[in-house]
């Protein structure tokens, strides 16, 4: 049997003995992120993202040992272990959910990633199971200052949309005006903490491990990314930068924000009926040409349009 280096061998002793005394537990939708059961949900969370990253390193070292890195079957031998790899982390994501969904979409967008990873993680859907309403109900008090029925005539208990960060209820406003309210879920920073110091930690050992690693510049870039992500406000200047953009296009609506009713945490828009932008079943009914879709977005300011921006933001999502 092969040995591992010392270095190898510490990393893995310390890891998969973390993980297993920790165990394998899924986060419950019925409790907040900031619920006291969730440092321990959250120290779970990392164990797994040590397990599996364990298990890549054990792969990569284990698989790759003796073979010339310049031979035929050290190629063949990486590209599977590539493959490997990452289905292991799309499992992880899949489990983990929140941040680690939007982790491994950042990494299949990034062109310098091996293909086996962008190809297996493209295939991650920014889904979620939902929120509880009461925690929804608290957050809204929170942010706004208000409780819903001071807001809102009535309040969809059921949201319509639901992902790693937040979750899209209709609603109406006193006056009747109908509104998507996304609304951010509580505690959700003190996760971003603790998922981004294990993401961290998990770069800054497989550089130690591996030389050679040159990725560890990603976590940074998926931080920065995903804190602009998570201010709402933000979003709303950017939804009216679009809808001034393209105030003279037909073929665009973009929700207005109302701004009385929206904070870093809360986002109220125009409620908007429309579908995804892939859905050719739809374009075939209304007699649109997908072509033409994907010329629209070539053509729009900066020479790109985002799926969001084609359907103004469907849903407010």
């Amino acid at each position: 049997m092969r040995k591992f280096g010392a270095r190898t061998s510490l990393f893995l002793l310390t890891t998969t003995g973390f993980a297993a005394a920790l165990g394998y537990r899924p986060v419950s939708s019925t409790e907040t992120l900031e619920s006291p059961s969730n440092f321990l949900n959250g120290v779970v969370r990392s164990s797994r993202a040590l397990s599996t990253i364990t298990s890549c390193v054990v792969d990569y070292k284990y698989s790759l040992h003796s073979l010339p890195a310049d031979s035929e079957e050290y190629g063949r031998t990486l590209s599977e272990i590539h493959l490997r790899s990452a289905r292991r982390i799309l499992r992880l994501c899949d489990v983990n959910k929140g941040f680690y969904v939007k982790a491994g979409q950042f990494v299949a967008a990034m062109r310098q990633v091996p293909q086996e990873y962008s190809t297996t993680l493209s295939s991650l859907q920014d889904q979620a199971v939902p929120c509880n309403f009461e925690a929804i109900k608290k957050a809204v008090l929170k942010s706004l200052g208000k409780d819903l029925s001071e807001i809102f005539l009535s309040f969809d208990e059921q949201p319509v949309a639901a992902a790693s960060i937040a979750q899209v209820h209709h609603a109406l406003l006193k006056d009747g005006q109908e509104v998507a309210v996304k609304v951010q879920y509580p505690g959700l920073e003190y996760q971003m903490q603790y998922d981004f110091a294990t993401m961290t930690f998990l770069s800054r050992l497989v550089a130690w491990i591996f030389p050679d690693y040159r990725f560890e510049w990603m976590v940074s870039e998926f931080e920065k990314s995903i804190a602009s992500e998570l201010d709402f406000i933000q979003e709303a200047k950017n939804s009216e930068r679009t809808a001034i953009s393209f105030k003279k296009n037909s073929m665009v609506r973009i929700p207005c924000i109302y701004w009385d009713f929206t904070s870093s945490q809360v986002l109220t828009m125009q409620f908007c009926e429309g579908q995804k932008v892939d859905d050719l079943e739809f374009f075939k009914q209304m007699g649109i040409k997908p072509v033409e879709v994907c010329f629209f977005g070539s053509k729009s300011p900066g020479g790109s349009l985002r799926r969001d921006d084609i359907y103004s933001r469907i849903r407010s999502w």
